[in-house]
């Protein structure tokens, strides 16, 4: 692998409470920002479950702007919604949300504060999340949940979005 190429989501566990999980890109982090963080970009990269939709993918990143997602199937009613709220934002350099995913209008299945940050070196950009959760179980029931496959099949997406001419 060339010292340029995209490498694999990593994925660790710095403390009880957190997921940090690094990947890089191999774009300005100006074009990564722009597709993590652009809801027209988002549909094209953020799969979502299979035998899902995604009808609904809303992202203001902006100091109390919103994010929300939602998912439909036809065998699973109600839908799957992710919302949040931005509370920190640095323009291509870092944003930190809230996230809640909810099944239908039941309780939240899951929350956490996500804090994305891209750092870029000669065009290579390496995003690092830290998830941070209310506690052990939360985490761990996140990292048991498969979300690293499910993320690296995104991002692998995401690769392909930004290998394609602006």
């Amino acid at each position: 692998m060339s010292p340029t190429a995209p490498n694999g989501l990593q994925v660790s566990t710095p403390t009880d409470t957190t997921i940090v999980l690094t990947r890089t890109f191999n774009a300005p982090r100006r074009l990564v920002w722009e597709a993590m963080l652009t809801a027209d970009k988002m549909r094209r990269w953020m799969l979502p479950p299979p035998g899902w939709t995604t009808s609904v993918c809303e992202c203001d990143p902006r100091v109390a702007g919103s994010l929300r997602v939602v998912w439909k199937s036809e065998e699973a009613d109600p839908a799957m919604t992710l919302h949040g709220v931005f509370t920190d934002v640095v323009p291509h350099e870092r944003a930190v949300h809230t996230e809640v995913m909810v099944l239908g209008t039941g309780q939240p299945i899951g929350s956490q504060v996500e804090r994305h940050e891209f750092a870029e070196t000669r065009n290579v950009t390496t995003m690092r999340i830290t998830q941070t959760y209310a506690s052990k179980d939360a985490r761990d029931g996140a990292l048991a949940s498969g979300m690293d496959e499910g993320m690296e099949a995104c991002y692998k997406q995401l690769d392909a979005l930004l290998d394609q001419p602006a």
